[in-house]
């Protein structure tokens, strides 16, 4: 993937110099503190092209230079390169309905402040983007900074959102139709991204694994919801989108021809109807109306109730038909796995891996790696921020008036 970087060919001068700033800006924010000459060293870049760009970065305010002295030697300090992490802040948040988790973010995607939006029920999108104008001077001062230095503002939420960041349908929030970075952008007077939620938790798995040094050429995600099932997918280092960016609404694939319910979705035995958290719940409360959260229902399950256990088992095969689904639709590496249910209820993901291992189509994917995700509950929140720094920083860099 960094080969690919380095080696991409930019179609102007424009684009050149985009590149080169964006090049040793990622370096360096990866890999620093780090010298000017092993940044030449990594790049192929002649010491007075690295010398030009690096001058551009510190103009621009995005990276800090500073002197160390090397040990047992006498002579000049070495200077090392770092980011500004504090150049720019993003708002962030993931809007989920009643109760929607908001941070303030550095530069370098790490959370600075954090608060919970609770809303009614139904809420419109408009008085969300309000209380979030409202919240916005509370977070700055338990970070510390001035309201001024937010560049940006970047939300993740379930259901269907067009590529332009408009919202088409969100049945857990009641949202349809609404104009959501226009709404954001008026209210909030900053640059506004909106996103899938699945789509940004798979980013911000990518970015950790990426990290990591793993390969994130092809990975997918499946979120297994409150109310619904989503998945998102990188294909040849391409997030998958969709002439609508629909792609991966896994959610109204057929489990089953039957089912288990029909009552809140026009597809009967759709996965969201047999392996959303909420759908995995009512199934519980028919056997025990006391089986009525996830903690409840893991008691149960320690106590040893045998009409759980055999539930249990059910909706395992179901999540791992979709595991399977999903490795013959996209063809990836990795898959990984979200949401309360399959991290919270006791023995979910092990009977998972079990009917994986009966389901899996081998001749497809024989090495699949199914894992859960890093981020816990908080997984489409981080991949909010990871793409809100993102466009926080192309436009920090954009502004260079200076030829690279």
């Amino acid at each position: 993937m960094e080969e690919a970087m380095y080696q991409a060919v930019p179609r102007s001068q424009a684009d050149l110099k985009y590149h080169n700033l964006k090049l040793i800006f990622d370096l360096v924010k990866r890999e620093g503190p780090v010298s000017r000459a092993a940044l030449a060293k990594r790049t192929g870049l002649s010491a007075t092209s690295m010398t030009r760009i690096v001058n551009e970065l510190l103009k621009i305010g995005v990276i800090a230079e500073h002197s160390i002295a090397s040990v047992g030697t006498s002579g000049r300090p070495s200077t090392l390169l770092e980011i500004r992490s504090g150049a720019a802040y993003c708002l962030c948040m993931d809007a989920m309905p009643n109760m929607s988790k908001v941070t303030l973010v550095d530069l370098a995607a790490r959370n600075v402040a954090y608060r919970e939006l609770y809303m009614a029920e139904g809420a419109p999108f408009c008085q969300t983007a309000e209380e979030l104008r409202k919240m916005l001077p509370e977070l700055c001062r338990d970070a510390g900074v001035s309201p001024e230095c937010v560049a940006c503002c970047g939300i993740s939420i379930s259901g269907h959102v067009l590529e332009t960041g408009r919202i088409s349908a969100s049945s857990q929030l009641q949202w349809a139709d609404v104009d959501g970075v226009g709404i954001l952008e008026s209210t909030l007077d900053m640059p506004a991204f909106v996103e899938n939620d699945c789509k940004a938790a798979l980013l911000g798995e990518q970015h950790l694994l990426s990290c990591a040094g793993e390969s994130t050429e092809n990975i997918a995600y499946l979120k297994l919801g409150w109310a619904g099932v989503g998945s998102a997918a990188i294909v040849d280092g391409k997030l998958l989108r969709g002439s609508r960016n629909a792609a991966g609404e896994i959610g109204r694939f057929n489990a089953g021809l039957e089912g288990m319910r029909a009552e809140k979705c026009e597809y009967r035995g759709s996965f969201e109807r047999t392996i959303s958290e909420s759908a995995v719940i009512e199934r519980a409360k028919e056997i025990d109306s006391a089986y009525g959260s996830l903690a409840s229902i893991n008691e149960g399950l320690k106590a040893g109730d045998a009409r759980l256990q055999a539930m249990l088992q059910e909706v395992g095969e179901y999540i791992a038909i979709a595991i399977s689904d999903i490795s013959c639709a996209y063809n990836p590496d990795t898959i990984v796995l979200g949401g309360n249910l399959i991290a919270s209820c006791t023995g979910c993901y092990q009977t998972v891996m079990q009917f994986v291992k009966k389901r899996l189509t081998r001749s497809v994917q024989p090495n699949l790696a199914v894992r859960l995700t890093k981020m816990g509950s908080n997984a489409s929140l981080y991949g909010m921020s990871c793409i809100a720094v993102e466009q926080a920083i192309q436009r920090l860099l954009q502004k260079s008036d200076t030829g690279i």
